[in-house]
């Protein structure tokens, strides 16, 4: 099975991460694989952003579940990292979809968590947008599903029982009861977190069948550890550079 380097927003270190430029950037230097989050606005628009606030990477400020979608529309989520990308925008889900079915390229997207006093319905609204939104999607595009977030896999589940998933774990949620999550999510695929992961866990993730893709690698030597470990994949912020260990 062929390694994959999946680029971690885009590429970060290139161009402002989650915009148009930095997945345009993953195209420029031929990596297959992106990794990219959504999350929901006030009025239910569903935008690429990694944070639960505008503040690190866009001009605007406040949670994204308390702001309408005209803030996120007008937000310059470029300016901050160089000022030739000033003016670059927060993408949409259907600027991500069109993006993907244009350079066939594949990607893990990443449901986050939706916090504030109506959570649960904006959670719904997302993965409903979502799942609306992935039947216009290239059938040569290869998905993965992911978060951290237990109930917003079991909420896509419910909708679109036909796709990969993969579940999220930091070093402290990797606990004895890892496995157990990773069966109640009908994940078939563990994205556990470099920090702590041993090849002997690893040998216990592949004893049990699963597609392991590990996050966030930006040092060489340890990619090319963990892929002698035998995990399928990692996920890194400097994608162009570690092309080379998919062959």
């Amino acid at each position: 099975m062929d390694k994959k380097i999946i680029a971690h927003r885009g590429i970060p270190t290139l161009a402002p991460e989650n915009t148009m430029a930095s997945f345009n950037v993953v195209v420029n230097h031929e990596v297959n694989w992106i990794e990219t989050d959504l999350s929901i606005t006030k009025d239910e628009e569903v935008f690429v952003i990694h944070d639960d606030k505008l503040d690190r990477t866009t001009n605007q400020t406040g949670s994204i579940e308390t702001v309408n979608s005209s803030e996120v529309s007008n937000a310059d989520a470029g300016f901050w990292f160089a000022e030739r990308f000033r003016g670059e925008k927060v993408p949409t889900l259907d600027q991500l979809i069109d993006f993907l079915n244009i350079h066939k390229i594949n990607a893990n997207i990443e449901l986050k968590g939706v916090v504030g006093d109506n959570a649960n319905h904006l959670a719904d609204k997302l993965v409903e947008k979502f799942s609306k939104a992935l039947d216009r999607l290239d059938e040569h595009v290869e998905l993965i599903i992911s978060s951290f977030n237990p109930i917003m896999l079991e909420k896509m589940y419910k909708l679109k029982p036909n796709l990969k998933y993969a579940v999220l774990f930091s070093k402290s949620t990797l606990g004895d009861d890892w496995n157990l999550v990773m069966q109640a999510c009908h994940a078939k695929i563990v994205h556990p977190d470099s920090v702590g992961l041993t090849e002997n866990k690893v040998k216990r993730m592949k004893d049990y069948g699963y597609e392991i893709n590990v996050w966030t690698v930006d040092d060489i030597n340890r990619a090319q550890e963990l892929l002698s470990w035998g995990v399928d994949g990692v996920i890194t912020n400097i994608a162009d550079r570690m092309k080379f260990l998919e062959e």
